[in-house]
């Protein structure tokens, strides 16, 4: 039987840590600086240098995720026509949004997977930020003023999307300006949002993924692997295929081999099927007291505390 106390490896630095829910990003600033917590995740990339300033120690974690407004033709018969969903990519200021919204070391996303995972297409090239073309394009499509419900989560701040509403809001103008007519839906993270998204009850949706780790299939094979997904790619016809197309990338022995089928993949998600426009990728912080030293940032978000002093 093990002692009381015993270890494997080192012995941790405290003897207790204390995990808060605190959904409201401002009041866990407030409670950061009136001393009552000692840090918090995913501050705000607008009170980076404001928390700086005041002594705290902000930690920027790499990139290792992505930001996407997912599309669910189930509920919004127009979204089936490819044309319909490129334009509304093409609506979407991507740039804009990750120099106004997110925080240094941002980028725009031209796909899925960020450019650290293998597989990443590097000469894919999706249309720029167009208003004029976009709103030719659903024209084209029979969908001129078209009405799209998009969901937005409350309640919580993510790696990939650390001021929801704001980001929405920002979405919402790029499509109007396209002639889109928005309809907002938000609901809380944990009180319908990611069940009822999941349950494919949303047409348009901001959601995102961190990586669990460094592959391809951890990215596109979760999204898209199983044709009953939140984009509902099993009412596609081109659905089964990619599902299949995925799993055969994913079992590939050869490594040369599997990064060129991943590539290819990454070119006709993003080319012939679409069923989400990806918008960002972008580098989630965590700030901690200047009392406090041993944690080391993780791309993961899965830092560990065993050697975290206080004081």
């Amino acid at each position: 039987m093990n002692k009381p106390h015993s270890y494997w490896g080192e012995k941790p630095t405290l003897s207790k840590i204390v995990f808060k829910i605190i959904p409201d990003e401002t009041v866990r600033r407030q409670e950061l600086q009136a001393g009552s917590i000692q840090g918090y995740d995913f501050p705000n990339p607008v009170d980076w240098e404001a928390l700086k300033s005041e002594g705290n120690q902000v930690m920027v974690r790499p990139a290792f995720n992505v930001l996407y407004l997912g599309f669910n033709a189930t509920k919004n018969p127009k979204l089936k026509d490819l044309k319909v969903r490129q334009a509304l990519m093409m609506a979407v200021n991507r740039e804009q949004i990750v120099k106004t919204q997110l925080p240094d070391g941002a980028k725009a996303a031209s796909q899925f997977i960020p450019d650290t995972v293998e597989g990443y297409n590097s000469s894919l090239q999706v249309p720029a930020h167009d208003t004029a073309k976009a709103k030719a394009m659903l024209t084209e499509a029979g969908a001129a003023g078209m009405t799209l419900d998009v969901w937005y989560p409350s309640e919580v701040t993510r790696p990939y999307m650390p001021a929801p509403q704001k980001i929405f809001e920002a979405i919402r103008t790029d499509l109007e300006a396209a002639g889109v007519k928005v309809n907002p839906v938000t609901k809380p993270w944990n009180g319908g949002y990611l069940d009822q998204v999941d349950a494919g009850q949303a047409p348009a949706f901001l959601l995102g993924w961190t990586g669990d780790y460094n592959t391809p299939d951890n990215f596109i094979g979760t999204f898209f692997g199983d044709t009953t997904n939140r984009f509902a790619t099993k009412n596609y016809p081109w659905g089964p295929t990619l599902s299949k197309a995925l799993q055969a990338a994913d079992s590939e022995p050869d490594q040369a081999k599997r990064k060129t089928m991943y590539e290819k993949l990454n070119q006709q998600i993003m080319t012939e099927y679409l069923p989400a426009a990806p918008i960002s990728h972008s580098p989630p912080a965590l700030v901690v007291g200047k009392n406090v030293s041993g944690i080391t940032p993780s791309p993961l978000t899965d830092e560990k505390f065993w050697q975290v002093k206080v004081g």
